[in-house]
Parts: structure tokens; sequence; C-alpha cells
């Protein structure tokens, strides 16, 4: 695994939620957070070479750590996902895309805007389940159900 995109990746996320205010007990597990999911996203990556599944995978760690991370730091989760979420999001194909239709090659500027909304509903599918567990959880423990 390449160690200087795994450091770029917690940095970024790091930095992203010093420019967006979060508080600086969250700064760290943000940034942890971004890492990890980062790493994971290129383990998937590598292995299967699908980016869909990446990204799910990515956003559901995202979603599972940063809601273990808020409860230990006693943060809202989203000042860890706003950080953490910063190395996944495809916004450098989003300029592609843009380059491509100003360029005048609509083909490949369609196929950068399919796979752009693509990564886009794969990082929401992942944050979905990992929301949809802690409900559930939640839900068992208020009826007692829990094991």
């Amino acid at each position: 695994m390449n160690y200087i995109s795994f450091g770029l990746a917690f940095l970024s996320s790091y930095f992203y939620g010093v420019i967006a205010n979060v508080p600086r007990r969250a700064l760290l597990p943000s940034g942890v957070t971004g890492a990890v999911s980062w790493g994971a996203y290129l383990l998937v990556v590598q292995s299967i070479d699908n980016l869909f599944l990446a990204n799910i995978m990515a956003a559901f760690l995202i979603g599972v750590i940063g809601l273990l991370f808020a409860k230990k730091y006693k943060v809202p989760s989203l000042m860890i996902y706003v950080g953490a979420l910063i190395p996944l999001v495809p916004g450098g194909m989003a300029f592609e895309t843009i380059t491509s239709f100003t360029k005048g090659n609509i083909n490949a500027g369609i196929t950068e805007v399919f796979n752009t909304v693509v990564i886009a509903i794969g990082l929401v599918c992942g944050f979905s389940i990992a929301s949809l567990g802690l409900t559930l959880r939640k839900k068992k423990s208020l009826f007692g159900h829990k094991k």
C-alpha cells in the first residue's frame, strides 16, 4: 500500500476539518478515520478493481469508525464525517467531466458523468448501511433484545 497516499489522506482530512471549523478534539479522529477509509478504498480497488464497491466499503468504514470516535470524544458524528469524507470525494472526476464537455468531447464527458455519479451513489450507500446498522442496534437495545 502506498504510505504517502495514506499520510496525505490523513492530512487532507485533518486540515479540511480545520478549514471547516471542526472542534479541535475531533480533528485527530477525523484524520485517522479519513486515512483508514482511504486505505480500505485502495485495498478494495487493488483487490477487485471495482470503484463502486470500494466507495461503499470506505464510506461504511467512515460511518462506523466515525460513530465510535464520536462517542469516545463526545462530539457529533458529523464532525468526524466532514473531514474523513474528503479523500473520497470525486472532485477530480467532476473536473475531468467539465473539461471533456468544454473541449467538445461529449462521449468522454458522458462517461465521466456516469463514473462520478456511481462513486457518489457508492458513498451514500456506505453511509446509509452504517447508519441503518446503528439505528437497528439502538431499537433492539430499547426493547431489551440486546445480545
